[in-house]
């Protein structure tokens, strides 16, 4: 997995995780910069991309006839290209282009050498998850933890604060065989735990904002470090999960092939040596190495060509890093049995209203079911038997 790395900016103005500049009130640079199009041939949205994509690298774009681009690159491309301005041409009907311009039609080398270089270093950008009301289930811990011998008292709903997260995007691709690719993303915590992991291109069931609250402070390296190390690993631990799974589909696509292709030279073989026995003037010697060997011969070549074809290898990307300001509050709620009350808090993911599991009173461990047991209440696993 490739190595994380930050991308300047110009003042004021932030990059998406899809590549698109946001300037600092929020309103989208390059849906005001981007020039349009002219001509029907062109594909839309490759044009918004390659714009989004120059907009975030500090690029001057400007609008030239027959719906061409006239860029001036930023200095990081013009060391990269060797060059401080070019013409890009979207119109894939176009006969010609002008002298030194580049044809950037989707497939074209100029398309591939910008997609390419789109693809050498993840995006990173910085958003605020934005909070529910209300931020928690009226039933509170309720909703996510079972209880025996209990019953729930009211929910109490602290302030909301904001933490620190970052969130990894990455594309697991399978190569071998059938061509597969799946979108994840792994969520970090500020301690550099694992919160959790999605298979989509972006957080599910978060309402974002462009820019950090309440998080003015800048991370530290060793930080960085840490997430980056945490999400490497979920990654990498993912990939085997996901290869592992692959592998038996893929195996059994690769062994009906192989049983098909047996079955073809078994009977190619047994025709060839029939044929060899009604023959007058050959023996067994000349059978043995006769054509029937051709083609055991050629068999091996083609089960061996096959078994390579679906040889399965994965690829981890990372492509994105979003830092975000998440709210978070304390939920505290009572479990009453009696006169016995015991008193329970959990953090809430206020941004999508879901209380996590309480700890166990006993061993401290999140669980999602609690029993009375020994005048307290403890989770399955330290009640007596």
């Amino acid at each position: 997995m490739k190595a994380a790395t930050k991308r300047r900016r110009a003042p004021g103005t932030r990059a998406s995780s899809n590549g698109k500049a946001t300037s600092a009130n929020g309103k989208s640079a390059a849906a005001v910069n981007i020039p349009r199009g002219e001509t029907a041939a062109e594909s839309p949205g490759w044009r918004r991309f390659v714009g989004r994509w120059l907009e975030a690298h500090q690029c001057k774009v400007e609008a030239a006839p027959r719906g061409d681009w006239e860029v001036e690159l930023s200095p990081e491309l013009q060391k990269r290209w060797r060059r401080q301005r070019v013409r890009l041409v979207f119109d894939s009907a176009r006969p010609t282009v002008p002298r030194g311009a580049w044809f950037t039609a989707p497939g074209s080398v100029g398309g591939r050498r910008i997609l390419e270089a789109a693809l050498a270093e993840p995006l990173f950008t910085r958003r605020t998850a934005l909070a529910q009301v209300p931020g928690a289930p009226a039933d509170g811990l309720a909703s996510v933890c079972r209880v025996r011998g209990f019953t729930w008292g009211p929910p109490r709903l602290g302030p909301v604060r904001y933490e620190r997260r970052v969130a990894f995007h990455a594309v697991i691709t399978r190569w071998g065989g059938l061509p597969w690719q799946e979108q994840w993303v792994v969520l970090v915590g500020a301690g550099g735990e694992v919160l959790e992991r999605a298979q989509a291109a972006q957080m599910p069931e978060v309402r974002p904002r462009e820019g950090l609250y309440q998080l003015p402070e800048e991370l530290e390296p060793e930080l960085r470090e840490r997430w980056l190390g945490a999400a490497r690993a979920t990654l990498e631990a993912l990939a085997e999960e996901r290869e592992a799974e692959w592998a038996v589909s893929v195996g059994r696509l690769r062994d009906d092939e192989l049983d098909r292709l047996g079955a073809f030279f078994s009977a190619r073989i047994e025709e060839e040596e029939e044929r060899q026995r009604r023959r007058a003037g050959h023996d067994d010697g000349e059978l043995e190495h006769g054509d029937a060997t051709s083609l055991k011969l050629e068999w091996e070549r083609r089960a061996a060509e096959v078994r390579q074809r679906w040889e399965m290898r994965t690829e981890v990307r990372l492509w994105g890093i979003e830092e975000w300001s998440w709210p978070v509050a304390d939920l505290e709620q009572e479990l009453r049995s009696g006169a016995m009350h015991v008193k329970l808090r959990s953090a809430v993911d206020v941004a999508r209203g879901r209380p996590a599991w309480p700890a166990c009173p006993s061993c401290g461990s999140p669980t999602e079911m609690l029993v009375r047991a020994r005048g307290t209440a403890c989770c399955a696993q330290c009640a007596p038997a």
